[in-house]
């Protein structure tokens, strides 16, 4: 079997377990995702996740970037990635604590150069949205009788995407890019008020909401290039004064072994002013060789832009009075009387603009740097015409990665990139007259694996949400991902057999 054959079914088999994954996964214990459409995922891949979140100002050419889709026109090779996450969670309350975890799919995506390092494309799945929460609330009734309101939650959506970018005019550091999504899943809620009295009856609402179309972004990126703003100090330049000088000194050659003794004192005169001349300009370029070693540097400003989406929805809900068979065990449900149900009401859930912008700054391919800034307004959000408990949002990230040396071949621990962030966030959760803060500190690991285009992407994110300020809940996490990046010529046909 081929290599080529053996990618295929390879991705194949990716595609097939990520597609079941994302629809059977509940990826996240949070109480607070019972709100909006769920806990918010973050839209990118480990190395993006080990620099604190920064990807919108950052252009790659052998990993893809799920945030702009502009930097897609710097692919070179096709890029398949993968990821995993492993989530640790610590809720507290004023007076109790409680731990979960969970594991989940995290991304699969595929780029494709259809002309290298000037028009990308890709596809690939990822969750958007996930939801799942256990909440208990005893309380007292004014008959004085215990009733527990008990919420409950599971789902989420994915969002399945095709992304391009491209570089419109050519020799130009400005690339333009597009990205089309299909946001689907189903939010699940069951809400019961349970009593302590066996004798009186319970209710139970049971709703679940179909969603699923099509949304968009569009991202821009623009490159300042040290090596572009002085055309004198390319290579190149020296290449072309070079190259008819060495030509020159061969014709020479060959005209003074056919002349004359008399001729051959201007022809040797003539002979070591063109090799002087040719030593001089490759003595120039090797000054100019090293001075671009030490000297590559480039900054990269990039922007993002989603507009308000409306998403098709539809929404089955069931509301009965029940009794547990065995009170003790409450595993059994004996259902008296049906007090509502309806099946496939169709209706709308409106999504806010976003917007992006970002910068970072390069050194070779020894360090990088930037920062973040992300903004939505879910003041607009809208779940079948009604709001919920959501504010304006906006995140900062900053963060880097360094690289000790790329170039050597035979010490492999100098080439991994190192990768450390930072982020805080105003959150869209808008409750008891509290605006919930976030904040995380990021570590992340690239290591190449049998060639410097392969590598194993590893991030660990520590971060808190929340306030146990106003009976509200603080969520202390440590979430880990593991990720693959595998680069190569897969698509492009041979020029030789």
């Amino acid at each position: 079997m081929t290599r080529t054959a053996k990618s295929g079914i390879l991705l194949l088999a990716a595609l097939f377990l990520c597609v079941f994954s994302a629809r059977s996964q509940n990826a996240t214990s949070s109480p607070y995702s019972r709100y909006g459409i769920g806990d918010l995922q973050f839209q990118g891949g480990a190395r993006h996740l080990g620099m604190g979140g920064v990807s919108i100002g950052v252009p790659l050419n052998l990993q893809l970037n799920f945030q702009n889709p502009a930097a897609y026109s710097n692919l070179f090779l096709t890029t398949f990635e993968l990821g995993a996450n492993a989530n640790l969670m610590e809720i507290n309350s004023a007076d109790a604590r409680q731990e979960q975890h969970t594991v989940s799919f995290s991304y699969f995506a595929l780029g494709v150069p259809l002309k290298s390092k000037r028009w990308g494309l890709g596809f690939g799945l990822m969750p958007y949205s996930n939801i799942g929460y256990s909440v208990k609330d005893p309380q007292t009734n004014v008959l004085g009788e215990v009733e527990t309101r008990i919420y409950q939650g599971s789902g989420g959506l994915n969002n399945f995407f095709i992304s391009t970018g491209v570089r419109p005019f050519k020799n130009t550091p400005l690339s333009i890019g597009a990205n089309v999504s299909y946001l689907f899943g189903v939010l699940g809620q069951d809400r019961r008020i349970e009593f302590d009295n066996p004798v009186n009856f319970n209710t139970r609402l049971l709703e679940n909401t179909s969603l699923g179309w099509f949304t968009y972004n569009l991202g821009v990126q623009y490159t300042i290039d040290s090596l572009r703003l002085s055309p004198s100090d390319s290579l190149l330049e020296f290449d072309k004064l070079i190259r008819p000088l060495e030509d020159s000194l061969v014709h020479l050659d060959d005209v003074a072994r056919k002349a004359s003794d008399s001729l051959q004192a201007g022809y040797a005169e003539r002979r070591e002013f063109l090799k002087n001349r040719i030593r001089q300009l490759r003595q120039e370029r090797g000054d100019v060789k090293r001075r671009r070693e030490r000297g590559d540097w480039s900054l990269t400003f990039g922007a993002t832009y989603s507009p308000a989406a409306e998403l098709h929805a539809r929404q089955t809900y069931t509301a009965t009075s029940f009794k547990y068979f065995d009170n003790s065990s409450r595993d059994q449900i004996v259902v008296r009387d049906t007090i509502a149900y309806v099946e496939g009401a169709e209706g709308r859930v409106k999504l806010p603009v976003g917007l992006g912008f970002g910068a970072s700054i390069r050194q070779g391919t020894r360090w990088l740097a930037g920062a973040d800034f992300q903004t939505q307004n879910w003041n607009t959000y809208r779940y079948f015409g009604a709001s919920d408990s959501l504010a304006d949002s906006w995140r900062v990230s900053v963060g880097g990665q360094f690289t000790p040396n790329d170039r050597v071949l035979k010490n492999r621990y100098k080439t991994v990139q190192y990768r450390a962030g930072f982020h805080y966030a105003r959150t869209f959760l808008q409750l008891r007259g509290n605006q919930l803060n976030e904040m995380g500190v990021s570590i992340g690991l690239g290591i190449p694996i049998r060639r410097a285009s392969t590598f194993i992407q590893f991030a660990a994110e520590a971060g808190e949400r929340g306030t146990v300020e106003s009976d509200l809940l603080k969520e202390r996490y440590l979430r880990f991902t593991l990720g693959f990046t595998i680069s190569d010529r897969w698509f492009l046909k041979p020029k030789y057999d």
